[in-house]
């Protein structure tokens, strides 16, 4: 299994956009002291694990990943380079009036047979959400 730990600007902003625009669950957050929360609206979060069905998707702020890596700063920005792909996430099933400028591109159906919708998250990050349409 494959977890991707983004390195975050804003923590809230990025917890409100994957759990209140994605629909992703809360697994664990940690604030600086380490100490878990199973609910948060991410002020004081260094760290949380999200979940979407099968997957988990990690938010780290700058700060924290410093701390366990020397190769981060606390003033480290979040560079984007590529794409999440989230298969089987429906574009449809989105509450378009949350999104506000976050769309890229579509919803659109591909010439692989996926209907996809590209985001941009709040700290840079694209997002793609595909599900096979059916014929």
């Amino acid at each position: 299994m494959i977890i991707p730990n983004l390195l975050v600007a804003d923590m809230a902003a990025s917890l409100a956009f994957y759990r209140g625009v994605l629909g992703f669950d809360m697994m664990v957050a940690l604030d600086a002291e380490r100490g878990m929360h199973a609910e948060t609206d991410g002020k004081d979060i260094v760290f949380a694990t999200l979940v979407w069905n099968d997957a988990q998707l990690m938010l780290q702020t700058a700060a924290s990943l410093a701390d366990d890596l020397d190769t981060f700063t606390p003033d480290t920005k979040p560079v984007a380079s590529g794409t999440i792909y989230l298969r089987g996430y429906d574009p449809a099933s989105i509450d378009r009036t949350k999104l506000g400028d976050a769309v890229l591109k579509g919803p659109i159906l591909q010439w692989y047979g996926m209907n996809e919708l590209y985001l941009r998250d709040p700290n840079g990050y694209v997002v793609c959400l595909g599900i096979k349409q059916d014929s």
